[in-house]
């Protein structure tokens, strides 16, 4: 077997002192057996056991962190395990359960804060060790609200004990990103976990108003608050302090900040940074370069006479910016409202793909109306009804919600690929109406026979639309545990079962919270804007999404790596590696050379 299980239990029986170490000897008396090709030799093995982090009190060496280092470092993406830990982690992502359906961004900013404790000057803190499972590190406050995403990384973790907490919380940051249209990140294992005497003691992230004047909301002509240049200093300090340059903390920073929200509860401050914080983009650089920006407290008296929007109001004794566009009239919208709309006959229900970045779906057609989830570029739709609202055309899809085929001003999002595929419909469904879904014994709806009621869920092994009869222009599905056709769709009632979609609404979908489309910035995002070393990336990554992408993925992985043994910012003096002619011989593992070659 090629497996990193079936490698463990090879060097289990080398196990001599039953304490799961090898010694230096043992370890090379092991390889060399098994690869006979000279190239195990003691600096060859050495740098081995440096690039892994395997290494123990004495000559004695850790052999699951050392196995699972070398293998994860011989191409982790290809072997069944990852591929295994990757599928759980994707299928886990999204959940309407959470802040904008998505646990993506609080991976993310697992991964962030339990890199971003790295030292260059002695080597402390950083991803190797996942020492923020420790007390002391856990309490940091800029670290509040994580418990969750820790918390989640634990069901993956008891399945998949093997994989160290260091290398998981990586990893599903990677999973994360790409999984939100971000960056493809290469990822590198063989983080080992640290005891609580390696926790990092809070002061190391960045904190969003250090520097700032005591309470006071004292702004210059530009609307800087009074302090901002000590508070973009302690920024770059934080980032130097790893041996991050300017490029790389912007990078970061408009990367990652593209993701999630802030909670009173947790940080003191309110909001998310960008309309859609659960995919990558560069609004967050470009937004913050185009739009008005006002400083506000939790009492602020807003241009329009009001209080500052619940959403975006941070807690007593907090300071943040909002967004103003929200404030300002849309001088374009009346020119875009005196655009025809399309003719419906255009756009009849069918098979739809998404040719936009993303696309919200909402409980009703109208866009005010609460947000139910989002759909992002070529995910497909089966739309039941295609219908006219004003300038803007949308369809009801048969998972349930709105989408926007055509934008008022006349940009298409979806494109039809063809007419309703009725064997794709087919599936498991969750009747939605409150009345319930009837049951008939024909597909022609003449003679009911029962009611699934509102919250029951039933399989479907049939689709058909019914040509005639009381439910004419209906769609059905046959369920073949009762023997009944169950009204699924009704042009004249609507929507009586939605289609259950893995990874959509495989629990009911609720509307998504804090939607007004309110944005804010941290006072330590705005000094991004305002100190001239860091604006000139800022409009650079404002200019071209593509180009943030590459820097953010380059950046977020050499962070995430700050500190482990193979990076090249390791204080360690050995940078040799596995070379990869061995590793493609062997399966990916250097170890099993002798059962590859049989």
């Amino acid at each position: 077997s090629g497996t990193m299980e079936a490698v463990l239990a090879l060097v289990q029986k080398h196990d001599r002192s039953g304490d799961g170490t090898l010694s230096f000897g043992e370890f090379a008396s092991l390889m060399r057996s098994l690869d006979s090709s000279g190239f195990w030799t003691d600096k060859n093995l050495q740098a081995t056991i440096n690039s892994t982090g395997a290494a123990r009190d004495g000559d004695r060496l850790h052999f699951e962190a050392l196995i699972r280092g070398v293998y994860a470092k011989a191409g982790p993406a290809a072997t069944a395990e990852y591929a295994a830990v990757r599928s759980d982690l994707k299928q886990m992502m999204d959940s309407p359960e959470w802040d904008d359906g998505s646990y993506a961004p609080l991976l993310i900013r697992l991964a962030w804060h339990s890199s971003g404790t790295f030292c260059k000057a002695d080597g402390s803190g950083g991803s190797n060790g996942a020492t923020m499972r420790h007390a002391l590190e856990a309490g940091d406050p800029e670290n509040a609200g994580l418990g969750k995403a820790r918390e989640l990384m634990d069901s993956i973790k008891q399945k998949y004990a093997w994989l160290s907490y260091s290398d998981l919380w990586i990893l599903a940051a990677y999973v994360a990103i790409e999984h939100t249209g971000g960056p493809i990140i290469k990822f590198t294992g063989g983080r080992v976990d640290a005891i609580a005497e390696k926790a990092v003691a809070p002061g190391r992230l960045p904190e969003a108003e250090h520097g700032l004047t005591d309470g006071g909301m004292k702004v210059d002509s530009e609307g800087r608050i009074e302090g901002w240049e000590k508070l973009a200093a302690h920024i770059k300090g934080v980032f130097a302090r790893m041996g991050l340059n300017d490029r790389e903390a912007v990078a970061l920073l408009c990367g990652g900040h593209v993701y999630g929200r802030c909670h009173t509860e947790h940080s003191g401050y309110a909001g998310a940074w960008v309309e859609n914080p659960t995919m990558f983009s560069n609004e967050y650089a470009a937004d913050m370069i185009e739009d008005k920006w006002l400083a506000v407290t939790h009492d602020t008296i807003m241009p329009d006479g009001g209080q500052v929007p619940e959403e975006v109001r941070p807690a007593p004794g907090k300071r943040q910016y909002i967004d103003l566009s929200k404030f300002e009239d849309d001088d374009d919208e009346e020119e875009r409202t005196a655009l025809n709309a399309p003719d419906a006959t255009d756009f009849p229900p069918g098979r739809y793909i998404c040719v936009t970045s993303w696309c919200n779906c909402r409980e009703l057609p109208d866009t005010n109306s609460p947000i139910l989830g989002r759909f992002v570029t070529d995910q497909r739709l089966s739309l039941l009804c295609v219908k006219v609202f004003g300038t803007a055309v949308r369809g009801f899809a048969d998972c349930g919600g709105w989408v926007s085929i055509v934008a008022s001003g006349g940009t298409p999002l979806f494109v039809r690929e063809g007419d309703l595929d009725l064997k794709a419909l087919t599936g498991r469904y969750r009747t939605v109406a409150k009345e319930g879904a009837p049951q008939f014994n024909s597909p022609t709806g003449d003679d009911a026979t029962g009611m699934f009621n509102s919250g029951d869920e039933f399989d479907v092994s049939e689709v058909t639309l019914a040509q005639n009869g009381n439910q004419q222009g209906s769609l059905l599905g046959r369920c073949t545990s009762i023997e009944a056709w169950v009204l699924l769709y009704s042009p004249r009632q609507g929507l009586a079962a939605e289609h259950i979609l893995k990874g959509y609404n495989g629990r009911p979908r609720r509307p998504i919270k804090s939607q007004s489309g309110h944005q804010m910035m941290l006072v330590s995002d705005m000094v991004l804007l305002w100190d001239e070393g860091f604006r000139k990336h800022l409009q650079a990554y404002a200019d071209d999404e593509d180009l943030l992408k590459k820097d953010f993925g380059d950046a977020f992985k050499r962070l995430t790596e700050l500190g482990c043994p193979w990076s090249k910012d390791n204080l360690g003096e050995c940078k040799t590696s596995i070379p990869g002619s061995v590793a493609a011989a062997h399966s990916g593992c250097p170890f099993l050379a002798s059962s590859a070659a049989a």
